[in-house]
């Protein structure tokens, strides 16, 4: 394979592999979730490896989710994810040094939450976009003053016109 070929390649294996904004976050909460109950068997079972990697994990995901939170956004959504995501940052190291079990189903607690209002909201919008997009197309055909007309309906982005 030359190098045009292996460049075509790579190019067309990462636009495939490219996941919608919206459907990360969920994939992250979805995640987070399994690391977190992961960890709680480790902390179950007096497994500190199972434990620690899985608690290191859902942290590193919980601050990824942190960071997605736009920095010059001010909205009181914004001000209660960061607050929220920072606690939790601060917190989950303590149950890995001490064993705490209500730590980490305090912090599932809120993820299941937030992942419910993820869908409820975000990913509902975003199939609905989908939704409408696959919809775009539209014919009908009625009579109007004395002839056939036809009508097409375009839907794009929420917008509708008629040609």
């Amino acid at each position: 394979m030359n190098s045009a070929q292996a460049r075509n390649a790579y190019r067309q294996s990462e636009s495939q592999s490219r996941i919608h904004p919206v459907k990360l976050i969920h994939l992250m909460y979805e995640r987070t979730l399994v690391h977190l109950d992961m960890a709680l068997v480790g902390i179950a079972n007096k497994n500190p490896q199972l434990r620690g990697e899985n608690l290191g994990k859902a942290i590193a995901i919980i601050a990824e989710l942190n960071a997605s939170v736009k920095e010059d956004d001010d909205s009181e959504v914004a001000l209660f994810l960061r607050g929220l995501y920072n606690a939790i940052l601060v917190e989950l190291p303590k149950a890995a040094i001490n064993n705490d079990e209500q730590i980490v189903r305090q912090t599932m607690s809120y993820l299941r939450r937030l992942k419910e209002i993820w869908e409820e909201t975000a990913m509902a919008e975003m199939e609905s976009r989908e939704k409408g997009k696959q919809e775009s197309f539209q014919t009908a055909t009625g009579e109007a003053l004395g002839g056939v007309e036809r009508k097409v309906a375009v839907q794009s982005g929420g917008v509708s016109f008629s040609i």
